[in-house]
């Protein structure tokens, strides 16, 4: 595995970023299958930032930008206009595999977190000034379970993580969370400070 938290990826000030985010520290279920991954995980404590309970999620759309009250107000508006028109959806959580910079969870279908990612970026570019990322060619919907601090050979955690392999979690998505997202280098994680729930349909 790589750093994750390299020169290019650290933001400026460690924040806050508006981001939305689901919140799966709201999910019994998936925080149980999180749990069945720290054992393991804590044993590359040097070298991962396992994310804590209360810390997991899935990113919806993050801006890279730091925006004043008035657009932050602007941006729960038009996220609640835009989310009220999308129904709740199902999703399956796992398995797990170590990434190039992080241990991930597959997060399938993926056509409903694509279709809120779309929603999401639709309410962000109605706030003026606030300018997002190039949309990917294709949404890879996933969640994190550690980010890499250093450069480690991962052929070990690999095939433990392959062994493990709990039973995957589904779970409903019916809300996500406007928040104010810090990245935690030194922690080796994020953390945020949540400023709005906003329901599905």
């Amino acid at each position: 595995m790589e750093n994750f938290f390299v020169p290019k990826k650290i933001w400026q000030g460690g924040g806050p970023f508006p981001h939305v985010l689901v919140l799966l520290s709201e999910y019994p279920e998936f925080c149980e299958y999180a749990r069945a991954h720290h054992e393991l995980l804590s044993e590359y404590g040097d070298k991962l930032g396992v994310i804590p309970e209360e810390w997991l999620h899935a990113t919806v759309q993050g801006i890279h930008q730091a925006i004043d009250d008035g657009q932050l107000d602007k941006l729960r508006g038009t996220l609640r206009e835009e989310l009220a028109g999308m129904d709740p959806f199902q999703v399956q959580l796992g398995p797990v595999w170590p990434g190039v910079t992080a241990v991930t969870v597959a997060v399938y279908p993926e056509d409903g977190m694509a279709e809120l990612n779309g929603c999401v970026r639709t309410a962000m570019e109605k706030v003026p000034g606030i300018t997002l990322r190039a949309p990917e060619l294709r949404f890879w919907a996933h969640s994190s379970l550690a980010y890499a601090r250093e450069d480690f050979a991962d052929r070990k955690l690999n095939r433990a993580l392959r062994a493990l392999r709990p039973p995957r979690v589904d779970i409903t998505i019916d809300r996500v969370h406007l928040v104010n997202q810090y990245q935690r280098p030194d922690l080796g994680y994020y953390t945020w400070d949540v400023v709005e729930e906003v329901q599905l349909g």
